[in-house]
């Protein structure tokens, strides 16, 4: 968050991504304690509408039977070490850890014959180092998660041939055109 060590603070967001036959919307809110924990929650919705005819029309018409899965995920990070500000002139990121409970509202599906997902819930463990570099207008961060999500938990968690937890390698940067626009690039790695 943006708070200091003796203040609480809040964020709320709203994200729609459209690609291809689908949507994701995603909506949630997290609150920052003393610069050191946030917690938070989040909700999403990911539109399957348009894939129903093509998956039906092979397994029968109920194959698909809804036309989104949703997902709640409650997170809870803590600052280890570091201040992405303070220690921009020195060597030392900043370190936070993290846990996210992550539960899919759509278990017989995800866990049926279309999907074969093990589990309709899941946890996911996290590190994340973030580094700022100001006097080259650069943030970096870098997270290694561990979980067994499919598709980030939509679809899911483990399955059949893999019901085990995978590193999963995060990565992202922005760079400031200047004070008030910055561009960025993210990576994210999912289980096979």
């Amino acid at each position: 968050g943006y708070g200091t060590n003796n203040e609480i603070g809040g964020n709320a967001h709203y994200t729609y991504v459209k690609s291809g036959d689908f949507d994701l919307n995603s909506f949630g809110v997290t609150v920052g304690f003393y610069d050191r924990v946030e917690l938070s929650v989040a909700e999403q919705k990911f539109d399957i509408s348009d894939l129903r005819g093509k998956v039906s029309a092979g397994l029968g018409a109920d194959a698909i039977g809804r036309d989104s899965l949703d997902q709640t995920i409650i997170g809870a990070k803590v600052r280890v070490f570091g201040e992405a500000v303070l220690d921009a002139d020195t060597w030392v990121p900043q370190v936070a850890v993290g846990v996210q409970y992550k539960k899919n509202h759509d278990g017989d599906f995800i866990k049926g014959a279309v999907v074969g997902a093990k589990q309709d819930h899941g946890v996911d463990f996290y590190a994340s180092a973030t580094k700022l570099l100001l006097d080259k207008n650069l943030l970096l961060n870098s997270t290694l998660r561990f979980t067994k999500a499919n598709q980030f938990g939509l679809l899911g968690f483990g399955g059949s041939k893999d019901n085990s937890y995978n590193p999963e390698l995060e990565l992202s940067a922005a760079y400031l055109l200047r004070k008030d626009v910055a561009i960025g690039a993210e990576y994210r790695m999912k289980p096979n």
